[in-house]
C-alpha cells in the first residue's frame, strides 16, 4: 500500500471515528447520571400520556408480580417480595414487603397522581352530518385559551359492545392533527374535519370511518369510550444545557414517575413496608372508584395483612394506618416571572432549589386541605438533609390568593401521617408545564431515602 494511499485511509478512518464518536447535539448521548434520568423521564411522559397509559408503562418496565387483593385466596409474602396492586388499569400499588409486621409498624409510603388536566371527548350521539366539530370537556382545572388552535392528538380507550376493549391513538403519528377553534357554555368545539357530509365520502375519510378503518369502531362503539385530547409535540429539553424538561402533564407525571423509580430501585430488604401509590382522579377531587377516596387502599392493607397471618379486624387494619406515614407527591407550582404577585414571596417555590415540603393544603384558612404536624416535618426534613437533598419550604400561594387540594387529606382521614412534598413546575395546568432535572435528580434521591428510613 503506497503512503498517499494508507494517509487516506487514516484519514477516512479518522473521519468515521469522528463521526461514530461524536453524535449531533440533538442526538448526544448522555453520559451523567442526571442526563440519564432526563432522558428516561422524557421517554415516560412521551409514552405514558393517560392514567391507563401510565400504568401500561410502568408494569411494562417493572415486570412486578401483578396480585388481585380482592382474590379469595391470599398468598404468603416474604419479607422483600416485589408485587403490585392494580385497580381497573388506573391506579397502582407497587409494594416492598418489610421485614416487620405492618400491623406494627406500617409502611413508607410516597402517593402521587397520575391524572393531568385536559380535555375529555363527549362522543354520543354521533351522525354523519356532525362528525367535524366534536364536543369536549374539562378534566381537571384547566384554562382553555391555553388550548385554542394548539395541535392535539387523540388518546385513550373504546370499549367496543362485544366487551373488547381498544387503546386508541389517533394523531400522533400521522401527519394530522386536531385542534380546539372555541369555547361555549363551559365545553371545547374541537375541529376533527371540513368537508361536509355531501361530499364525495369515498374520496375524504370522515372521523368514525378512519376510526372504522383502524380500529373497526363504530359511532355507537363511541359511547363507551373514554379519549383525552392532548398535545401532538412530545417532551422538550428546554435550554442550552437541557437542565429543564417541557410537557404536558408533569403535575402529576414528575412525581408518579419518581416515586415508581424509588419504589422500584430498592435494593434489599427495607425494614418497614415500602409503598408507591399511583392513583387516579386527583384533578377531579378524587373521588369515583379508581381514585384515592376509594376503599382500594383498605383492600390491600388488608391483603398484606393476611398475608402475615391471622384475620383481619377492623382494629388491626386502623393500626396499620396509624403505624404508617406517607409522602402526598403532589405539584405545587414554581414562582412564575410572570406572576410572581400570586405567591407568598418568602414562600413561594423556585425552579431548581430542590422539592417543596408545603405543609398545609386547601384555600382560604386551609379549609378542605390537610395539616402536617410539625413531628413528621422534621422527620422529612432529617431525612431528606442526611441524603444530602435541598427542601424548600413552600405554601401553595398567597394567602387567600393560591391554593389548592391534594391527596394527603385523604391518606390523614384513614389516620395515615401525611405531608405533602414534591417536585414544582412553572406554569402548572397548562400544555407546556417546565420542570428542573436538578429537582429531579434531587427528589428521586429523598424519595429513595424515605422509603428506605
Amino acid at each position: 500500500m503506497t503512503r498517499a494511499l494508507l494517509s487516506s485511509v487514516l484519514i477516512a478512518f479518522l473521519c468515521l471515528a469522528a463521526l461514530v464518536g461524536n453524535p449531533s447535539p440533538g442526538q448526544a448521548a448522555p453520559k451523567s447520571k442526571m442526563q440519564r434520568l432526563r432522558v428516561d423521564y422524557r421517554r415516560f411522559l412521551d409514552k405514558a400520556r393517560t392514567p391507563r397509559e401510565t400504568i401500561s408503562y410502568t408494569l411494562e418496565h417493572s415486570k412486578w408480580r401483578v396480585i388481585d387483593p380482592s382474590a379469595g385466596k391470599v398468598e404468603t409474602l416474604k419479607a422483600g417480595e416485589r408485587v403490585v396492586f392494580v385497580n381497573q388499569g388506573r391506579t397502582a400499588l407497587y409494594v416492598v414487603v418489610g421485614k416487620d409486621s405492618l400491623e406494627k409498624v406500617g409502611a413508607n409510603i410516597i402517593a402521587s397522581h397520575i391524572d393531568t388536566p385536559s380535555p375529555r371527548l363527549f362522543l354520543g350521539n354521533l351522525t354523519k352530518g356532525s362528525q367535524n366539530v366534536l364536543v369536549a370537556g374539562a378534566h381537571g382545572g384547566i384554562k382553555g385559551a391555553h388550548w385554542l388552535r394548539r395541535p392535539l392528538v387523540i388518546s385513550g380507550q373504546v370499549i367496543k359492545a362485544d366487551g373488547t376493549a381498544l387503546d386508541i391513538q389517533l394523531g400522533e403519528k400521522d401527519d394530522f392533527a386536531f385542534f380546539i377553534e372555541k369555547r361555549g357554555n363551559g365545553n371545547y368545539q374541537v375541529r376533527v374535519g371540513s368537508v361536509s357530509a355531501t361530499d364525495n365520502s369515498d374520496s375524504w375519510p370522515s372521523f368514525v370511518g378512519i376510526l372504522n378503518t383502524r380500529y373497526g369502531i363504530n359511532a355507537d362503539d363511541l359511547r363507551s369510550s373514554e379519549l383525552y385530547l392532548v398535545p401532538k409535540a412530545g417532551s422538550r429539553a428546554v435550554g442550552v444545557e437541557r437542565m429543564m424538561v417541557g410537557a404536558h402533564g408533569q403535575d402529576d407525571r414528575v412525581n408518579s414517575y419518581l416515586a415508581w423509580r424509588s419504589v422500584s430501585e430498592i435494593k434489599g430488604t427495607p425494614r418497614r413496608t415500602a409503598i408507591a401509590w399511583l392513583v387516579d382522579r386527583e384533578e377531579t377531587g378524587s373521588r369515583g372508584r379508581s381514585g384515592a377516596r376509594s376503599r382500594f387502599l383498605e383492600l390491600v392493607y388488608s391483603y398484606l395483612l393476611r398475608s402475615q397471618g391471622g384475620a383481619v379486624t377492623e382494629a388491626r387494619l386502623h393500626r396499620a394506618f396509624a403505624a404508617s406515614q406517607a409522602l402526598s407527591a403532589d405539584t405545587p407550582a414554581c414562582v412564575n416571572p410572570n406572576w410572581p404577585e400570586v405567591h407568598e414571596s418568602k414562600h413561594g417555590p423556585l425552579l431548581g432549589r430542590g422539592p417543596a415540603i408545603f405543609p398545609g393544603t386547601g384555600r382560604r384558612g386551609k379549609v378542605g386541605g390537610s395539616q402536617a404536624n410539625a413531628e413528621l416535618i422534621a422527620k422529612v426534613l432529617r431525612i431528606f438533609s442526611t441524603a444530602k437533598v435541598p427542601v424548600q419550604t413552600a405554601e401553595l400561594g398567597r394567602v387567600d390568593e393560591g391554593g389548592g387540594g391534594t391527596i394527603a387529606k385523604d391518606l390523614a382521614h384513614r389516620g395515615i401521617d401525611t405531608v405533602d412534598l414534591g417536585v414544582c413546575v412553572i406554569a402548572m395546568h397548562s400544555p407546556f408545564e417546565i420542570s428542573s432535572v436538578k429537582d429531579l435528580s434531587w427528589t428521586l434521591r429523598g424519595f429513595g431515602a424515605w422509603l428506605k428510613n
